[in-house]
């Protein structure tokens, strides 16, 4: 069997059902593909930081969000001395001043059901194998269905597919062996004195990292550890899941447990940041979120950075796809964009993340930010992407922290 298509796109996570809405309200004949049936467990710490629900609410999507979500005012830091802030999401610019935090299980659901309302078409359990070439462009994919292999053509297809790197390497795509993070996550139902804020605990994990609890209700929670594992110097042999288990046992978090009961196994999963290194475009094929790179180096975080590349690709796209623009031209304006819209700010996140998570540095940076409520909001916003992260360095900020 083969299909032609305007656009394929390959993993209907926050990224692909993103994209998949915006090319497909836009008139572009859309077809997602995803190898799981909806909806589907995803394992990840589930927070919607405000800059994520400022791109759901140009997709007319805040509200439902919102609603089926829990609604987060505040953000507590754990230093590795034992010592905590507490600040309220700030009000910035046009961005919401809370965040949400929802299963993946519930949110990717929503996003597809969006994409499919706008018209996009989604075949799930389709098992994207190699994508197919002609005349050194690529012109559509090779894949698995229910009903036997199958090969869908297109005039540009987009790669969405997360941490996951199979597709990359069997299709000749991955331009090197990408940098991840490391975490594991579980739930807890019957949690007493949880709030409307998420934690990020600092005092029980190795550095550069943290361990967290996000409330997914008044009474539930996501609890989760990772660790950043730069090339070369991994900072513990233990893996993520033995990891949370010890900082689920760590003094502050197994009293904010007690009597509560796991919900779900322990997952572990990657997080793959290596965005400034990242082959993001070639002629007819395009990477979006996390599968080009995209999670933020220092916090972790990858649904906004999903949505907002998603965002940005789709107005690229739709600008130049009924042009005469050569796929030589679409690939370098494709990489331009994305790379003017975030490498900057990448870099400068690895910057702050190699500076700051030290123990003796957070130990510093939380004591000054109890003493100074700019010092406590300056960390705040560049943890929700709301500043540029360089700020972290400038000269009053580090007299604030050293000197007070």
């Amino acid at each position: 069997m083969t299909d032609v298509h305007d656009i394929v796109i390959i993993g209907a996570g926050p990224a692909g059902s993103t994209l998949a809405y915006f090319l497909a309200s836009n008139g572009l004949d859309v077809l997602l593909l995803d190898k799981a049936a909806f909806p589907r467990d995803k394992t990840c710490g589930d927070a919607l930081s405000p800059r994520a629900l400022h791109v759901l609410r140009k997709m007319g999507l805040f509200e439902p969000v919102r609603r089926a979500g829990f609604q987060i005012e505040k953000v507590a830091f754990y230093s590795p001395n034992g010592k905590h802030v507490t600040m309220a999401v700030p009000a910035y610019d046009n961005l919401p001043n809370f965040s949400v935090v929802m299963p993946r299980y519930k949110f990717d659901n929503i996003l597809l059901e969006h994409a499919v309302s706008a018209n996009a078409q989604f075949q799930s359990k389709v098992n994207v194998i190699d994508v197919m070439r002609e005349a050194e462009s690529i012109v559509g994919i090779r894949a698995d269905s229910p009903d036997g292999p199958i090969e869908i053509r297109s005039r540009f297809t987009v790669i969405a597919t997360g941490a996951a790197t199979s597709l990359l390497e069997r299709a000749e795509l991955l331009a090197h062996l990408p940098e991840y993070s490391r975490a594991a996550r579980t739930y807890y139902e019957g949690v007493q004195g949880l709030s409307d804020t998420i934690e990020f605990h600092f005092d029980a994990v190795p550095l550069p990292g943290y361990g967290w609890v996000f409330p997914i209700s008044p009474t539930a929670a996501n609890v989760g550890a990772g660790y950043y594992a730069p090339a070369g110097r991994i900072p513990t042999k233990k893996s993520p899941r033995h990891l949370l288990d010890e900082f689920i046992s760590s003094s502050k978090v197994s009293d904010l447990l007690k009597g509560a009961r796991m919900t779900a196994p322990i997952k572990g999963y990657p997080l793959r940041f290596d965005f400034p290194k990242a082959r993001i475009a070639f002629p007819g094929l395009g990477l979006v979120g996390e599968a080009c790179g995209l999670v933020n180096p220092l916090t972790g975080e990858g649904i906004d950075y999903a949505l907002e590349s998603a965002e940005t690709v789709a107005g690229f796209l739709i600008d130049v796809f009924n042009s005469s623009k050569s796929p030589q031209y679409v690939m370098e304006k494709y990489t331009q964009i994305l790379q003017e819209r975030f490498l900057r700010t990448f870099n400068a996140l690895i910057r702050v993340r190699d500076w700051y998570l030290r123990p003796w540095m957070l130990n510093r940076y939380v004591s000054a930010a109890l003493r100074n409520e700019e010092v406590a909001l300056l960390l705040v916003n560049i943890g929700l992407g709301n500043i540029d992260p360089l700020k972290a360095f400038s000269l009053r900020n580090l007299v604030r922290i050293f000197w007070g």
